[in-house]
């Protein structure tokens, strides 16, 4: 059975159009479309028969079937921490130039710093991991290096790709959940969504593309 379709433009129904028909003209996430089959107004990402459209134009809704697992997480936080070594490498060698170092070598170590140099160390541990995942989950490329090889992407509820701001609140909550051990990571195993801390606070979602 053949399904058309109807759509509101400025308050007015117009229609209706074929599926084809309505993917040439161009469509919006929130594009209000009355189908057929259906008595209800939706917004075309509701539609699931229009996510090969979205996913085409780099629109990448949450689903529980396209939700990254741990495993591909995790595998793309190893690549990433390979790159974020030297550059944090590179910004302390800079600081050593300058005639600022924390000589640490062990735990031991880190407990004979004081408070300040303890505050300042973490800051400058995570700088490196703020900066590059904001920079690139607000790029095109919607994720890091490590995800994008792992062919995984950061969106929010509408598939889109993170405004800087957005991204911004996620990177440093993924610096203050590896502060605290990695605690806020293992809410992946029992969040609906595979959610961590960080995902929740910025209200985002890893997908694994196919």
């Amino acid at each position: 059975m053949s399904c058309d379709y109807y759509i509101l433009e400025d308050g007015e129904q117009t229609g209706p159009f074929s599926f084809d028909e309505l993917t040439d003209i161009g469509l919006e996430i929130h594009t209000r479309i009355l189908s057929t089959l259906t008595d209800e107004w939706q917004d075309a990402c509701d539609l699931p028969e229009f996510y090969p459209y979205f996913e085409a134009h780099g629109i990448y809704f949450p689903t529980g079937d396209n939700l990254a697992s741990f495993g591909w997480r995790f595998g793309a936080y190893a690549i990433d921490l390979v790159i974020l070594y030297f550059i944090s490498g590179f910004i302390f060698s800079i600081l050593a130039a300058r005639g600022i170092t924390f000589k640490v070598q062990s735990v031991e170590d880190v407990l004979k710093l004081s408070v300040t140099q303890l505050l300042e160390l973490q800051l400058i541990s995570s700088l490196p991991l703020i900066i590059y995942n904001s920079v690139c989950e607000a790029s095109p490329m919607k994720g890091s290096v490590g995800k994008k090889i792992c062919r995984l992407v950061v969106v929010d509820i509408d598939g889109v790709s993170l405004s800087y701001l957005n991204a911004l609140v996620r990177s440093i909550g993924k610096a203050f959940s590896v502060a605290i051990f990695y605690i806020g990571f293992l809410n992946i195993f029992w969040s609906e969504h595979r959610q961590a801390l960080h995902d929740y606070l910025a209200k985002t979602y890893v997908v694994k593309l196919d």
